[in-house]
């Protein structure tokens, strides 16, 4: 996950195909180029040595001095490219947001100011191109006033090896056809360092993402999880996103089996940051995450993110069927088990009235779908691998009060006989829990049930407080 946070989408998705494209070209077209090239290089400068070794000279001393130049042409070229392919990142990265976020750009009415945020970026971009451009100008025209020296200076030399008799015209004029046939390999090869230097400053990028190591990885003889009791024990946890900067600080606390756990506090003070640990999206710097008192590093990845079900706060809907999606939970789950998740999540009745039922197309991100028919969509997914721990993550924060009022009725039906974490402060989710954390600048301050608590008068009771008025207000 470290990986996703800080790469850009656009970014990715340009090395996926720009970059592995301009790979795929120099792979299959500039290997045999260079092939090709040095065969023919190699039988003319035989030839042009069999004829002549002092006119050969001079021919070495040109390809000598090219040598030189396309060095300092690979050299000044190389970081324009690098900086170029990543100005198409930056190009595709801001492309990529205006699309996925088209209604906030049109309901802000930012359409002019992203147009000219593009146009600024686009520029930056053709400037590195106007730049490559020149170097590549320079270059090149470099290499060709090398070679046309070389020719001049072969028909001088080899004019008075005729005169003085050391050299015959038919010599003279083979030796220039092997040189003419020498002259293409020396001038390719600016092109095929280009090519190649861009091919570097891709590859580069590619095997950034190639040679990412996930920090969250399977200990060498973890074993997979046979059957789940659901016992969920935080002991001493930090974590940071960033180095020196923690988000959770010294968390401990323990969730019996089929029990209900209420994770509340203030925006910021880590209740999310505890869903994401236990799925192992990250690792704590510090502590130890047990399920069922098992270290969670020495459990199988895919093992331990089977036992458990994530309903995001905002859940991303695919664009596809309403079956494919309630599938991305469990692909091999059968239809009996996807109509049975649908019920649980009470998303049945509401797609057998669709004309399509089961394979009714929705939009992307579930364009098509309510909030609360969104939040079902999760829920049905999560149920269909019939996990033993449910985690939510403030399932209700973008539903109307009527919505909210039927999904927490129906939630208490779903998370019976599983372990549940539920991250909220809203008022209509404390009926679900049997007991509630509260934690407050990444440390648990409070704990207990929600009478306890009230009772205390501290930060939990303030924050109820602060809540409930605001749903009168």
């Amino acid at each position: 996950m470290e990986f996703f946070d800080s790469m850009a989408a656009g970014q990715l998705i340009s090395r996926i195909t720009n970059d592995t494209n301009r790979l795929a070209r120099t792979l299959s077209w500039q290997i045999r180029n260079i092939v090709n090239l040095s065969f023919t290089a190699a039988i003319s400068l035989y030839f042009m040595f069999t004829m002549s070794p002092r006119l050969s000279f001079i021919t070495l001393v040109a390809m000598a001095i090219m040598g030189f130049v396309n060095t300092k042409y690979a050299l000044s070229i190389r970081p324009l490219y690098d900086k170029i392919r990543h100005q198409l990142g930056v190009l595709a990265s801001i492309v990529t947001s205006n699309l996925n976020g088209i209604k906030t750009v049109k309901a802000l009415a930012l359409e002019n100011y992203e147009v000219g945020r593009f146009g600024r970026e686009n520029s930056e971009f053709a400037s590195l191109n106007l730049k490559a451009a020149k170097v590549r100008a320079v270059f090149g025209n470099a290499s060709q006033l090398v070679l046309g020296l070389s020719l001049v200076s072969v028909l001088y030399f080899g004019g008075l090896a005729i005169v003085g008799g050391g050299l015959t015209v038919g010599e003279l004029t083979a030796f220039i056809t092997y040189l003419g046939l020498l002259m293409w390999p020396m001038r390719a090869l600016g092109f095929t360092i280009s090519a190649f230097q861009r091919a570097l400053a891709a590859a580069q990028r590619v095997y950034e993402v190639i040679d990412a190591e996930p920090s969250a990885r399977n200990a060498e003889g973890a074993g997979r999880l046979e059957s789940v009791e659901g016992e969920i024990v935080f002991d001493g946890v930090i974590f940071s996103y960033i180095e020196g900067k923690p988000v959770l600080r010294n968390v401990t606390f323990r969730v019996s089996p089929g029990e209900k756990v209420l994770l509340a506090g203030p925006p910021g003070s880590g209740k999310s940051t505890i869903l994401k640990l236990l799925v192992r999206f990250y690792d704590p710097d510090e502590g130890t995450i047990l399920l069922d008192g098992k270290d969670i590093k020495e459990i199988d990845l895919d093992s331990l993110r089977a036992s458990i079900a994530l309903v995001p706060q905002e859940p991303f809907i695919f664009s596809g069927t309403i079956k494919d999606n309630i599938l991305f939970g469990n692909p091999e789950a059968s239809m009996e088990d996807i109509v049975r998740a649908a019920k649980a999540a009470k998303l049945h009745e509401f797609i057998e009235s669709l004309s399509d039922k089961y394979d009714t197309l929705i939009g992307e991100r579930g364009i098509t779908l309510s909030g609360g028919q969104r939040q079902r969509l999760a829920i049905a997914r999560a149920l269909v691998r019939d996990p033993k721990i449910l985690l939510l993550d403030d399932p209700v924060s973008n539903l109307d009060a009527e919505t909210e009022r039927r999904l927490v009725k129906d939630l208490k039906d779903i998370l019976k006989g599983r372990t549940a974490l539920i991250v909220s402060q809203r008022p209509s989710l404390i009926s679900l829990a049997d007991r509630v954390v509260v934690l407050e600048s990444g440390r648990i301050v409070e704990e207990g049930t929600h009478k306890e608590l009230i009772k205390r008068k501290g930060l939990y009771h303030r924050l109820y407080v602060e809540t409930v008025r605001g749903g009168e207000a």
